[in-house]
């Protein structure tokens, strides 16, 4: 059976933590709001700004409206602000910082015969071109990313399975982030015609992960 192992860009690949750390420390008091500890952005930080800060930052409008954070007029405000601060700290041109063995992790499960897949709910942008410059991009035989996960993590998981339409997968999901262990177990077991999806989960958590 095909096995791919699939680690996640923000907390098992690079460690952009404390980046999302300081913009979102920088966003909330232009709304008149304190900033968060580190312990509780871990708790609430996952993919893209708009989509965690909004919640917060608007908390009583998405009481009444729980897409709130799908609200494109919202969401552009609080791009608008991450992009202005990333470009202060001249985040949107130095690349990310690589978790250190991550190339000797990748190597292994490579010869393992593990099939080593990215995936974010962020953009490819420069992190990937980071990748490649760092020599570690080669390792993945893909990236998937926002074009296929919609913001949405199970999505990602069934672009890969639609994709090879192999008779039996079996996914490997290695992350920190809650919620993509929780995508992970709502997608295992999937069945479409005569296929099937296996998916397990590892939760790894290490101090650039964003959930415990």
């Amino acid at each position: 059976m095909d096995t791919f192992l699939v680690r996640t860009m923000s907390d098992t690949v690079e460690t952009d933590i404390q980046r999302v750390f300081i913009i979102a420390n920088e966003i909330l008091p232009r709304y008149e709001m304190p900033p968060l500890s580190f312990a509780k952005l871990r708790k609430i930080a996952d993919g893209p700004f708009d989509l965690f800060l909004i919640p917060l930052i608007f908390a009583r409008e998405y009481q009444n409206d729980p897409g709130l954070p799908f609200n494109e007029a919202k969401r552009v405000e609080i791009r608008t602000h991450a992009l202005e601060i990333a470009r202060k700290h001249g985040f949107d041109v130095d690349p990310p910082d690589f978790i250190p063995g991550i190339e000797e992790s990748l190597k292994a499960t490579r010869e393992a015969g593990l099939r080593n897949v990215l995936m974010t709910t962020g953009g490819r942008r420069y992190k990937h071109q980071a990748m490649e410059k760092a020599g570690i991009g080669g390792y993945f035989e893909e990236i998937v990313d926002r074009d296929e996960t919609y913001y949405a993590k199970e999505q990602g998981l069934y672009y890969l399975y639609r994709k090879h339409k192999l008779p039996r997968l079996r996914i490997i999901l290695l992350s920190g982030t809650t919620t993509y262990i929780r995508a992970g177990n709502n997608a295992h077991g999937c069945k479409v015609g005569g296929t099937d999806l296996e998916v397990v989960t590892v939760a790894f958590s290490t101090e650039h992960s964003y959930n415990d």
